[in-house]
């Protein structure tokens, strides 16, 4: 096999292929809306462009004897309108053997990654380029500035980079810090391929004021809100001792030196049982700033992040068929994967852009796709002053995001909320999405 034109899967993402399936896709989406209407034609030039710089982003999965590993494409994806729910499986024999797809509705452009190839960080570095360059092709007069990639700059070794290998210490003694399973929320599940987005606005500074008030970060803050959204919502139904978990994504380049646009992130779980559903707010937000805080150094990471290595690098593990291999990784999902929490706050944090391309568009959006066991979660992005937040589900029910708007509102922040739903328009704004 030549080297040349294929190269492993990273340690993070071996789980994704063995656990894919319509009801678990492993997607997130990213979306851009400018102020015009999209050139389907200019945007197809413009994700040509693109993927010569993100050759990442040009390999397809291929099933060897003992892993599945990346082989790259000589070939461009083709642009697509949107037509079906958000995060829906990405299945290879549909996208021409492309682990992505982008599509585009009247103003907005919509890029959904299966997470086997990245993580939003490498997703929304790809979305960025996409802009430039559509802007660039339509004649707009415009400057990357210093946060977009460009040709100007080739691909390096460290984009491609297996981050956890690099900062695998095998003298350090492993810790997975997590084993006890999560209360799961039940609810009425839609059909297969289905789902509901509900989309929040609201300006920044207030939610900072509110958080810097309760001497928290704003992630801590929308985590405390979202959890105890879920413990008001499950007291009622259940008097179950398993506590109420969030997973929080932690971007580990901002811990340890690393440029890769593959996976490298880790996912701290954190929560509350219910029977402290009626516990002030302060409470519970003091709980997760200790534990979030504490799990964010290096000297607590790295023996979090060796586990996954360490039985990467187990030669029994190793010598084994690959089908054996995705039995094992399967079950381990389960027991050490979503079983382990309720649902997710991923906040991929603030998106800069230089103003010469900030006045063509209008917002970005961040959603994150479902499973069975995790029918509910929640993402955020910050554009432009305010934070785009969005609820992703599969069940018909809407009480918990209706207590966490609530819970909001009652704090003093103002809100514009979506909803794909048209029967369900929440707020003072509604729009059908879907």
């Amino acid at each position: 096999m030549n080297n040349e034109n294929w190269y492993p899967l990273e340690t993070s993402a071996k789980i994704y292929p063995a656990i894919i399936s319509p009801r678990q896709p492993s997607v997130f989406r990213l979306s851009c809306t400018f102020h015009n209407e999209i050139d389907p034609n200019i945007m197809q030039t413009a994700l040509n462009v693109t993927m010569v710089r993100y050759p990442g982003f040009s390999m397809t999965l291929k099933r060897g004897a003992f892993w599945f590993y990346f082989e790259e494409m000589d070939k461009n994806p083709t642009l697509q309108p949107e037509q079906y729910y958000p995060c829906q499986i990405v299945d290879p024999e549909a996208e021409n053997g492309f682990l992505f797809r982008v599509t585009w509705f009247k103003k907005r452009v919509n890029l959904e990654v299966f997470h086997v190839i990245t993580d939003g960080t490498g997703g929304l570095e790809f979305l960025k380029t996409l802009v430039y360059y559509y802007l660039l092709l339509s004649g707009e007069d415009i400057k990357p500035g210093e946060n977009i990639r460009t040709l100007r700059h080739k691909p390096t070794e460290e984009e491609r980079e297996n981050s956890f290998l690099r900062y695998y210490d095998p003298q350090i003694p492993s810790d997975r810090a997590d084993s006890n399973a999560a209360l799961h929320y039940e609810g009425t599940r839609m059909p297969v391929g289905h789902s509901r987005a509900i989309h929040i606005h609201t300006e920044t500074a207030p939610l900072l004021a509110l958080s810097r008030s309760c001497q928290v970060t704003l992630t801590e803050y929308l985590t405390g809100q979202f959890l105890r959204s879920f413990l008001v919502v499950l007291k009622e139904t259940t008097d179950s001792e398993k506590p109420v978990k969030i997973s929080i994504p932690i971007n580990l380049r901002k811990l340890f030196q690393s440029d890769t646009l593959r996976n490298f992130t880790y996912f701290a779980n954190i929560g509350e049982p219910v029977a402290n559903a009626d516990e002030p707010l302060e409470k519970t937000l003091q709980y997760i700033k200790t534990q979030l805080r504490a799990t964010c150094t290096r000297e607590a990471l790295i023996p979090r992040l060796n586990p996954n290595v360490s039985s990467e690098k187990n030669p029994f593990l190793r010598a084994a068929p690959l089908s054996l291999k995705q039995l094992v990784l399967r079950e381990a999902h389960h027991i050490l994967g979503d079983n382990l929490f309720t649902a997710s706050f991923s906040n991929l944090g603030i998106i800069r852009l230089d103003d010469s391309m900030a006045k063509h568009i209008r917002n970005f959006d961040f959603g994150l796709s479902c499973s069975d066991l995790i029918p509910l979660n929640l993402s955020m992005v910050t554009w432009m002053d305010t934070a785009y937040m969005t609820f992703s589900s599969i069940v018909e029910e809407r009480h918990v995001e209706r207590i966490f708007i609530s819970k909001l509102s009652e704090a003093g922040l103002k809100m514009k909320v979506w909803t794909s739903d048209p029967s369900e328009a929440e707020g003072d704004t509604h729009e059908n999405l879907s």
